[in-house]
């Protein structure tokens, strides 16, 4: 099957489909299932994969951050160029803060979130800390925008660049220019180039401003993690969007020290 045969425009844009598919990028769409799940799944939320020997990760007061996502790229489709084949991959966020840990000057600040990854992963649960415990947040885990533990499972896509996306202004010019004086068309545009959801990969959406239009993120072009305000267990704010975003020079080396961290919110 063709990219062409994959991506759906409505009738009013079959004439920019050219543009349009020359955007298109490969995705790996996240679904959620309430689940308990073992230390080594994917997962939002719940216990992570955790090495006895590691220092566990804190915020600046040496509260405990939490796990947030997991990736185990053992489940994940191999459909992603220079994303891990092996390993997990975590997302942690401070839940005693009410912005989560972001930090809006330096959004690749990880003072309040961390992102960790296990390139080994060993499978003796010895090795591991078992017991959680000690991230018991209580009421301040308000905060937190996963409510319950879900296990995560994966497909795979392409989809075109999101009209949120900093570079959609640019790339899409002649079509915002064509749809300017039609209200109604020009909001089905944005309707249909959205870029929401939970995802690996492919283009962001955001509620407010795409933060790498400004600052030193105009090369954090690849989204390691998109997780949705989705359902009655995930809420980002009043109803919001969280990403993260990597380099390609980072992610081919598997740094993940400069993980530029974003949530906003209507």
């Amino acid at each position: 099957m063709t990219a062409k045969t994959l991506l759906e425009l409505p009738e009013a844009f079959e004439q920019y489909r050219p543009l349009i598919e020359g955007t298109l990028k490969p995705v790996v769409l996240v679904d959620t299932e309430i689940s308990k799940t073992t230390l080594f799944q994917s997962k939002f939320a719940g216990d992570p994969y955790f090495p006895l020997a590691m220092d566990y990760p804190k915020n600046k007061k040496g509260q405990p951050l939490k796990l947030l996502a997991q990736i185990n790229f053992a489940e994940v489709p191999k459909h992603l160029s220079n994303f891990p084949k092996e390993g997990i991959l975590q997302f942690y966020i401070d839940g005693y803060d009410d912005v989560l840990g972001m930090d809006f000057d330096n959004g690749q600040n990880q003072e309040g979130f961390r992102v960790i990854f296990h390139e080994q992963v060993t499978q003796d649960e010895a090795q591991l800390i078992q017991d959680f415990s000690f991230i018991e947040i209580d009421d301040e885990e308000l905060y937190f925008p996963v409510e319950r533990e879900m296990a995560l499972s994966f497909t795979t896509g392409v989809e075109p660049m999101s009209i949120d996306d900093f570079r959609s202004n640019d790339k899409y010019a002649s079509i915002l220019t064509a749809l300017e004086n039609d209200e109604a068309l020009e909001d089905s545009f944005y309707d249909a180039m959205t870029g929401d959801g939970h995802k690996i990969g492919g283009y962001p959406f955001f509620t407010q401003e795409d933060p790498r239009a400004y600052g030193d993120y105009k090369d954090s072009i690849i989204m390691l993690l998109q997780i949705d305000s989705v359902g009655d267990n995930i809420l980002w704010g009043d109803c919001g969007v969280g990403n993260f975003f990597i380099t390609e020079e980072e992610l081919m080396n598997k740094d993940f020290s400069k993980v530029l961290y974003n949530w906003d919110c209507h």
